[in-house]
């Protein structure tokens, strides 16, 4: 759809992020429609974990328009990722936590991103903190009355787009955002990809039909088939299976009920010892005792049939 720049404004001032869009010479209405959504998205989400919109202009003869957006530095998610490994659970906690805000803001406006994926996710460091800015509105949209006219199928991201975006005429719901936010939790945690198709070396018809037809196996069991079982917190495939279902009015109604189900499974000392950390096992005095009781015994009792055969 465009280009994106590093700018600094001619008054002086913090470097921005300038966005030029090529609409076309023709003026197509869906394209302009989409880029003014753009803008309007980044102006109503209050959220200090979305790239505020500053600014934008645009049109006449040439066809292009631009908007200035908050500039986030520091790496995107997939290249956190790709350098540090899966992420420990108190990082994913606090990463998500920023996320699954973002979201809900989004959501609590009427706004659904439609396409969230590792990349569209920036990570910057801010001492011994880890602050993450959700970038890219450019295809979200409206749900509820304005949308009964439905929206354009197949835009977003295949490997982590809700199935339901490639019907023709679906009408958005945050539902959408909550199947990529299943996905991105996986990735994040394990380091992995979900789908078996996702390889380069997969073809895009291989990919389709596990994506839209063949069983959304549990998550511990997708981990585990590539050695990475221990990374996900307890509890994670149910919360997963939930995300991920692809008749979305069965998945969580938006980010802040995921997240309300996520969250205790990734602070919950059953999530730590999942990821890796041996549970303590505790005896019971009373137990304790009687084992004590009961191995004498058992002791007492081979004693007095050793002597006895050695008697006979």
């Amino acid at each position: 759809m465009g280009s994106v720049y590093r700018a600094e404004p001619l008054a002086g001032g913090e470097q921005v992020a300038l966005k030029i869009v090529n609409l076309g010479a023709n003026q197509d209405a869906r394209a302009w429609r989409r880029f003014e959504r753009e803008v309007e998205s980044g102006t109503r989400i209050k959220s200090p974990h979305v790239a505020r919109t500053l600014d934008s202009g645009g049109g006449g003869a040439a066809g292009l328009a631009w908007v200035s957006l908050e500039f986030a530095d520091g790496p995107s998610l997939s290249e956190l990722v790709e350098a540090r490994g899966a992420l420990g659970h108190a990082t994913a906690l606090s990463l998500f936590e920023q996320l699954f805000a973002a979201l809900s803001e989004a959501h609590a406006a009427g706004i659904v991103h439609r396409d969230l994926k590792p990349e569209n996710i920036r990570v910057a460091v801010r001492g011994e903190r880890l602050q993450l800015k959700l970038l890219d509105f450019g295809i979200a949209k409206d749900f509820g009355i304005e949308t009964l006219s439905g929206t354009t199928p197949g835009l977003g991201t295949p490997l982590w787009t809700a199935p339901e975006q490639a019907r023709e005429g679906y009408r958005p719901a945050p539902s959408a955002d909550v199947w990529a936010l299943g996905l991105l939790c996986f990735f994040t945690l394990t380091g992995a990809l979900y789908w078996r198709h996702a390889s380069q070396r997969a073809s895009m018809a291989d990919l389709a039909m596990e994506l839209i037809k063949s069983e959304i196996v549990p998550a511990s069991q997708r981990a585990a088939e590539l050695g990475l079982a221990e990374r996900l917190p307890a509890g994670f495939d149910a919360w997963f299976a939930r995300a991920v279902q692809r008749q979305p009015e069965q998945r969580f109604e938006g980010a802040a009920e995921a997240w309300a189900a996520l969250a205790p499974l990734l602070s919950s000392p059953a999530g730590e010892a999942a990821s890796g950390a041996r549970p303590t096992v505790v005896v019971r005095p009373g137990v304790f005792i009687t084992l004590v009781i009961l191995s004498v015994v058992a002791a007492g009792l081979a004693i007095y049939w050793l002597l006895r055969s050695m008697r006979i």
